[in-house]
């Protein structure tokens, strides 16, 4: 199985501890992290799913200012979530900061990094706790919901890209080794964050893609056009790969 170089020990020293400090504590090997921004419709049903895995230690939901009432909807779930597994703050906004202020709160040995908007199985989360300690990032086979042919299209490039080139993408629902993702020092706000971590994480460890799908909510694409939408990212991939300024915000502003 793809994972870290034997030689480097980076990634697993740190969790040798956390692995015998969750056995005395019967910790879950997951902390799922979930940045959000006017969420309110898609996030609660998102995260009751997430906290019925049993893998799941805790759902760590980082608001970066929603005016839908987000914050204050996933506030009221975590006071009557009777396990106190689901923990919800605020920060500043952009997607590699929130996830990083999530990352300070996370306790389990692996940390995935999963948009509001996406779904992943219970059997997706159930294959990161059973990866053996040579493995330390990775992400999951991409899908739309719904779903068309030219959606298809679209991920199965998506998948051929990341199986050619290692990098993986935040709608893949990207998990870390909490020593790696602290090795590396996080993601780097005001970039691509999910793409600059990626590239800094393959020069290490290669990635893993594991067989299970997470479907991705396909409205941007729908709303946008599915070729033109994909046509825009192919443009910042291209720019990013240039070293020139990318702007990413009018691609990734919230669709309803």
């Amino acid at each position: 199985m793809n994972g870290c170089n034997q030689n480097d020990t980076s990634c697993l020293a740190t969790d040798g501890r956390h692995k015998r400090h969750r056995n005395r504590l019967l910790m879950r090997p997951l902390s799922v992290i979930i940045p959000a921004l006017n969420e309110a419709k898609t996030l609660p049903g998102n995260v009751a799913a997430l906290l019925q895995s049993d893998v799941v230690e805790e759902v760590i939901v980082v608001d970066g200012g929603s005016t839908d009432g987000t914050f204050e909807a996933m506030s009221a779930m975590a006071n009557t979530d009777e396990s106190n597994r689901l923990k919800v703050f605020q920060s500043e906004p952009g997607r590699g900061q929130q996830m990083n202020y999530g990352a300070r709160f996370a306790q389990a040995p692996w940390l995935l990094f999963h948009h509001a908007d996406s779904r992943l199985p219970d059997a997706g989360l159930k294959a990161i706790a059973a990866l053996d300690e040579a493995a330390c990032w990775g992400g999951f086979e991409h899908s739309f919901s719904p779903n068309n042919w030219k959606l298809k299209v679209v991920s199965w490039l998506h998948n051929y890209r990341c199986r050619r080139t290692g990098v993986v993408y935040g709608d893949q629902s990207m998990f870390v080794r909490r020593s790696f993702f602290a090795h590396l020092g996080g993601f780097r706000p005001d970039t691509i964050e999910d793409l600059e971590f990626s590239d800094r994480a393959v020069a290490l460890a290669p990635s893993v893609l594991l067989p299970i799908r997470v479907q991705t909510d396909s409205r941007k694409f729908l709303q946008i056009g599915e070729f033109r939408a994909l046509f825009q990212v192919c443009v910042i991939l291209w720019r990013y790969e240039r070293n020139r300024r990318v702007g990413v915000e009018g691609f990734f502003k919230p669709y309803r």
